[in-house]
C-alpha cells in the first residue's frame, strides 16, 4: 500500500475505498502490546512494565535487585518511574522505551513463580497496595483499564490467602478442565470471567512445576 493510497484513506473528505484496500486494512494483525513490535528507541505506554516492577517488588524483589537484573540504576529516573514515583519536578513517567519494556516483561515472565528474597520489598509492596505476580491477568496487565485478578468464589483477607486461593482456583481450572468443561462453564461455576480461566490454564501448561496441569488435553480454545 503506497504513500497515495493511505493519504486518500486518511483524507476524511473520502467516505469510500476499494475492496482491495478495505482488504488489506483488514488483513493488518493488531498487536495486544506496542513493546512487542516498536522500534527499540521508540516509546511505548508504560502501564505494563510499572505493573510487572511493583509486582515483582510484592514478591519480594527489592529495586535494587531488579535494577542490576535491568542494568538500570536503581535511584535512576527510569527506576523511579517504574515504580510510580514522581521526579524531581513532580511529574510521573508515562512512557518507556520499548526496548525496556520488553526486557522488564522478559525478567517478570522468568522472576513471577519464583520468590523473592526480600522480606523488606514485600511488605514495601503491601504498603503501597500492589498486586502480587499472580494475581495479574497476562490479557489485561498491559490495558490502562486493566485490574488484578480478583476470585469471587472464596473470600481473601490476607496476602497468603490470596495465593493460597489463586492457586485453588488454578487446581479448579484443571480438574474441571480434565473433566471436559469448557473455559465459559468453568468461569460461570467459579465466578471468574473466561479470560482467567484460560490465563490459568495457559499457565497450568506453561509451568509443569506446579503439578496441575499434567496429561490434560492442551488444546485449549475458550469454547472448551
Amino acid at each position: 500500500m503506497g504513500h497515495t493510497t493511505v493519504a486518500r484513506i486518511a483524507d476524511p473528505d473520502r467516505a469510500r475505498v476499494s475492496t482491495a484496500v478495505e482488504a488489506a486494512i483488514l488483513a493488518i494483525e493488531i498487536p495486544d502490546r506496542p513493546g512487542d513490535v516498536a522500534a527499540p528507541n521508540a516509546l511505548v505506554p508504560i502501564v505494563g512494565a510499572r505493573r510487572r516492577i511493583q509486582a515483582l517488588v510484592s514478591y519480594g524483589y527489592p529495586q535494587s535487585h531488579l535494577s542490576r537484573e535491568l542494568n538500570m540504576h536503581p535511584g535512576g529516573r527510569t527506576m523511579a518511574g517504574l515504580v510510580g514515583r514522581t521526579d524531581s519536578e513532580g511529574r510521573v513517567a508515562h512512557t518507556i522505551t520499548a526496548e525496556r519494556e520488553r526486557a522488564i516483561k522478559v525478567l517478570f515472565d522468568r522472576l513471577q513463580h519464583v520468590p523473592g528474597p526480600s522480606d523488606a520489598a514485600r511488605r514495601c509492596g503491601e504498603r503501597n497496595g500492589w498486586p502480587l505476580p499472580l494475581e495479574w491477568d497476562e490479557t489485561t496487565i498491559d490495558q490502562p483499564d486493566g485490574q488484578p485478578v480478583e476470585s469471587r468464589w472464596t473470600p481473601a483477607s490476607t496476602r497468603e490467602e490470596q495465593r493460597e486461593q489463586v492457586a485453588l482456583r488454578r487446581e479448579q481450572v484443571s480438574a474441571l478442565t480434565a473433566r471436559g468443561f469448557g473455559a465459559v462453564e468453568i468461569a460461570s461455576r467459579l465466578e471468574v470471567s473466561a479470560d482467567v480461566v484460560t490465563a490459568d490454564r495457559a499457565r497450568i501448561t506453561n509451568h509443569p512445576a506446579l503439578g496441575l496441569g499434567h496429561g490434560l488435553d492442551q488444546d485449549w480454545g475458550l469454547d472448551r
